[in-house]
């Protein structure tokens, strides 16, 4: 055989025997030598010399034409095979390195949430070092805070905001061998009792660094370059993924909401109460309307009348139970939905929401206003607009008896 054939080390490629490529060279060798003993040959039958001499001088200039000339050449082949050899290490690794990158890729386009898109990362980045602590920080809706994602009691990372990260400040991934050292992380230094080495690269949401990849493991385990480029990989693929999530999710949210209140439109709302009418539940309905607000714009101007509208919103917010929701129905017209409560519930509920209102005046800024409001209990399982209706009656009642009160119509005695 002219060498043993096996896979390479990446799995792909084949491997040849380095004795493999001597026989060549020594089969050329050997036709040197023959080639010169037969012209020595041929030339003493010429001049006469004795064939022994000649025999010798050839065995001599096969030797060194084989030192000179076949082993150099040998020596090159071998190292062009090993340049080979490291050429299809490199292109195994990429391939891999790029098969990791797009099952990540496709593993975070199926996300539909933060929580998701950071547990998908973490998994990703246990593939990467699974003999590391994993920790991901993010900053909170004020960007002023980090929060951690995950950590080890004995390994979390102390750092409180952006601004406090070093790698987060200077844009790139940072790599600590050893956290005794005087250059070492602050917040890695003096943290175990064992040394420890880290890795940090900053996480960019739509081109802002907010976040940080932080991962430790003891510290005769050193990270090195490539593993710095492999956990920069994920940490700029969950970057872009938590930005468009975040991009669609206020995109939902203003295609779902009233953009001067941020209570939600009137689509939505008969989206919800479709729902709750589809499981069953019971709901009652409260149609609201603010006071004299016409008088109130014409008076102060848009500015406060777009202000009373805020405010309003703000304090049905603030004042409704987990599980209601709160629309702006039109102009100063708001509805207000709520499962699981009787026409006196809500009565009850919508006498608190007067009185935070009054108490949200004291700061002057608002002009005072008041609200009249009709309540319809969905005892007869009507729809919408329906209820709508019958609360709307209620309504004018409450208008017609002196306004800033709340008036309670059952479905049955309107029918």
């Amino acid at each position: 055989m002219d060498g043993v054939s096996e896979r390479s080390p990446s799995g792909t490629g084949t491997r040849m025997d380095p004795m493999s490529g001597s026989l060549p060279m020594i089969s050329l060798n050997v036709v040197w030598v023959v080639a010169v003993t037969a012209a020595s040959g041929w030339l003493s039958r010429q001049v006469g010399s004795g064939w022994h001499e000649l025999v010798a001088y050839s065995a001599i200039a096969g030797i060194a034409l084989f030192l000179g000339t076949a082993l150099p050449l040998r020596h090159f082949l071998l190292a062009q095979r090993r340049v080979s050899h490291q050429r299809e290490s490199l292109l195994s690794e990429e391939s891999s390195r790029r098969r990791f990158e797009g099952q990540l890729t496709r593993a975070l386009d199926m996300s539909a949430d933060q929580a998701t898109a950071l547990l998908i990362a973490s998994e990703a980045l246990q593939l990467l070092a699974p003999d590391s602590a994993i920790e991901i920080l993010l900053a909170d809706s004020s960007r002023a805070h980090l929060t951690s994602s995950s950590s080890e009691a004995d390994r979390h990372c102390h750092v409180q905001s952006p601004n406090g990260c070093a790698a987060v400040r200077s844009g790139h991934a940072i790599t600590f061998d050893d956290s005794s050292a005087l250059d070492a992380c602050p917040h890695l230094r003096n943290r175990s009792a064992r040394n420890l080495s880290a890795v940090c690269v900053p996480v960019s949401i739509m081109g802002s660094a907010t976040g940080v990849v932080h991962l430790v493991r003891d510290g005769d385990r050193q990270f090195g370059v490539t593993d710095a480029t492999s956990i920069s990989g994920v940490a700029q693929q969950l970057g872009s993924r938590l930005g468009l999530i975040s991009a669609m999710a206020q995109s939902e949210l203003q295609a779902n909401t009233d953009p001067l209140t941020g209570l939600l439109n009137r689509r939505s709302l008969e989206n919800k109460v479709r729902t709750l009418i589809g499981f069953g539940r019971r709901f009652t309905v409260v149609l609201v309307d603010l006071d004299h607000f016409k008088d109130l714009n014409d008076t102060h101007g848009h500015d406060a009348g777009d202000r009373a509208l805020r405010v309003f919103a703000q304090v049905v917010r603030s004042a409704m139970r987990d599980g209601d929701f709160a629309c702006r129905y039109g102009g100063e017209e708001f509805v207000l939905v709520m499962p699981d409560a009787s026409a006196d519930d809500a009565v009850r509920a919508v006498d608190r929401l007067r009185m935070e209102l009054h108490a949200s005046f004291t700061d002057g800024r608002t002009p005072p206003f008041t609200f009249s409001a009709g309540v319809a209990d969905n005892s007869t399982n009507l729809d919408l607009a329906k209820l709508i209706t019958i609360a709307d009656h209620a309504l004018l009642e409450a208008k017609r008896s002196g306004r800033n009160r709340t008036i309670s119509v059952t479905a049955p005695a309107i029918g």
